[in-house]
């Protein structure tokens, strides 16, 4: 009896069958990978986001006018600033939210050298806005105008783009590089904790002062509104010569110190996704 035998398929056959089904990615799952995750939503960083703008507002306005005081040598009294800072710390708080909100989808987007270039020129209105406030209180006598704020927007950029993204971004590799081989420690310690930021609070302070000359050239464009950036620059450098590159960064460190602090604090895990059906 002759056995019946089914056709073999050829290779060609073989090569035409298409896979209409492949195993979801998201169910694959391989050794030593975290889950999956998701970006915070717009309602999960405001907390985050108010707090730190909020925590910066106590001290920026102070800050920003004692070295607009240094820039045009005046020296009134750290009371007097206290006190000529407290109408703008709502407005400034509202200001710093609203600049970290427009700055999130630039990092999602592209990364974070570009959020905080993005901050810097923000920033930059949000510093205007109290130069304008302190020029008018303190009668400079300059051209300054609230629709000046965003005077200078390329010095901001610039600024912010050091001395904000090289700590954020950088204070992981000096910690590596400079202090893990002579600073040993067991993650979780409280030494492990001193050393991350003793590398965030050293990169600060050489980026303060890196960036200082472009801070200074902003000042001058916000305070006296009939600047150009060349005329900044050089009326800026006639009075203060080589000091206008760190004339005034005392207090930028101090404040940047703040800043970057709270960048580990609150805009890391704000900007940091959490995983999904977390609630």
């Amino acid at each position: 009896m002759s056995q019946s035998t089914q056709p073999q398929p050829s290779l060609s056959t073989l090569s035409s069958i298409k896979v209409t089904h492949q195993i979801p990615t998201s169910v694959i799952v391989h050794d030593n990978v975290s889950p999956k995750t998701r970006p915070r939503t717009f309602a999960e960083k405001q907390p985050y986001i108010f707090a730190y703008g909020a925590a910066i507002s106590v001290f920026s306005p102070a800050a920003t006018a004692y070295q607009l005081c240094k820039l045009y040598n005046l020296q009134p009294s750290m009371g007097r600033l206290a006190r000529l800072s407290a109408p703008i710390f709502l407005p400034q708080t509202a200001l710093k939210a609203a600049q970290m909100n427009a700055s999130s989808p630039v990092k999602e987007y592209l990364n974070p050298w570009a959020a905080f270039a993005m901050v810097g020129v923000l920033q930059g209105g949000v510093y205007g806005h109290i130069n304008v406030h302190f020029s008018k209180a303190l009668e400079l006598g300059k051209v300054a105008s609230l629709r000046g704020v965003f005077r200078g927007s390329v010095f901001a950029g610039t600024r912010d783009t050091i001395s904000q993204g090289m700590p954020f971004m950088c204070s992981e590799s000096v910690r590596q590089n400079l202090f893990d081989p002579y600073w040993h420690t067991e993650e979780g310690t409280t030494a492990h904790s001193a050393k991350v930021w003793s590398s965030v609070i050293s990169t600060s302070i050489v980026a303060t002062y890196l960036s200082q000359g472009f801070h200074n050239f902003q000042i001058a464009m916000q305070a006296d509104q009939s600047l150009s950036y060349s005329q900044a620059i050089k009326a800026v450098t006639r009075q203060h010569g080589i000091k206008s590159f760190y004339k005034g960064a005392e207090a930028r460190v101090g404040l940047l110190l703040l800043v970057n602090i709270l960048n580990e604090l609150l805009l890391k895990p704000a900007w940091s996704p959490v995983p999904i059906g977390q609630d």
